[in-house]
């Protein structure tokens, strides 16, 4: 299984790794483009010197490298317009904002739209505590495991699977929205199927690793339990925690490109604290929020 994960997880970090090296590709064919599309960076002057005299000078001198007005002074019809699309689709192409690997990740979304990966409503309306019925709560038990201290001659699951694991469930657990749920995870592999399911907040609010390490940074104790030491546990968890971290925040960022205004809106139950029955009468009933991304109607 782990295996499985990791190869999932490989598969997203390489095409990461792809949309990176695009990036910078686009970002070198701007700047060689930039002389022949009358793009001059802004010159240096000296005390007294004017910045528009230097610059007319540049444009005058860059001039006829200008690729779209030669043309259409030399060229047909079709090839000015053939140079003017050109032109434009170099200009505009980091200004769109397009990405190979957010359409990735909408892809493999696409294909965890099953019941099995958060399972049926929660019976109290709210959310899933106890029951272990969405794919977070797998993780975090798998996460346990692995962040028991292993033996002098064995090897750690970092060191068998690497990173892709970790990814893999990660960006699960945010396309299922359970992040909050979770709070310390693998691999890449793990990490992106958090990701992926929309879990990402239910897995950072219920795991069972995230919460040995909030009760021992309180207590602060250094036990042996079960012949497992804690303190070495709660240093691999915290490891975790960092990668789960730098994972979700690598995800999250190409998952939240698009407009806030296309995404639908949430209806919010609000809980007041119990009051008085007394002042009962004098209050108005809860309300609900309407939340689209950040911001918060009422």
């Amino acid at each position: 299984m782990f295996q499985s994960f990791r190869e999932v997880g490989n598969a997203i970090l390489f095409c990461l790794l792809i949309e990176q090296s695009l990036s910078q590709e686009e970002v070198c064919d701007l700047q060689h483009a930039a002389p022949f599309q009358n793009i001059l960076p802004r010159p240096y002057c000296k005390d007294g010197e004017k910045p528009e005299t230097k610059l007319k000078r540049l444009e005058a001198k860059y001039g006829p490298l200008q690729v779209v007005q030669t043309i259409e002074r030399l060229g047909t019809p079709k090839q000015a317009s053939i140079a003017k699309e050109g032109d434009l689709l170099t200009k505009e192409r980091l200004c769109c904002g397009l990405s190979v690997f957010e359409v990735i990740l909408t892809r493999i979304k696409s294909y965890l739209d099953d019941p099995l990966w958060v399972g049926p409503p929660p019976a109290n309306g709210v959310m899933n505590v106890e029951e272990c019925t969405e794919f977070h709560r797998l993780w975090s038990a798998l996460q346990f495991v692995y962040c028991i201290p292993v033996g002098e001659n064995e090897f750690t699951v970092e060191q068998l699977f690497g990173e892709g694991l970790h990814w893999a469930g990660c960006a699960m657990i945010v396309l299922l929205g359970q992040q909050r749920r979770f709070e310390a995870l693998l691999h890449w592999a793990g990490c992106a199927m958090i990701v992926l399911l929309g879990q990402q907040r239910r897995f950072e609010a219920l795991d069972f690793c995230y919460h040995i390490l909030r009760v021992q940074r309180v207590d602060g104790k250094d036990e042996l339990v079960k012949g497992i030491p804690l303190k070495r546990m709660v240093d691999r968890i915290r490891r975790f925690q960092v990668l789960n971290s730098q994972i979700f925040a690598v995800l999250n960022k190409y998952l939240k490109t698009s407009d806030a205004d296309s995404l639908p809106v949430e209806h919010v139950r609000c809980y007041p604290p119990p009051i008085h029955q007394s002042l009962a009468a004098s209050r108005p009933p809860p309300g609900t929020i309407y939340m689209r991304a950040d911001a918060v109607l009422k």
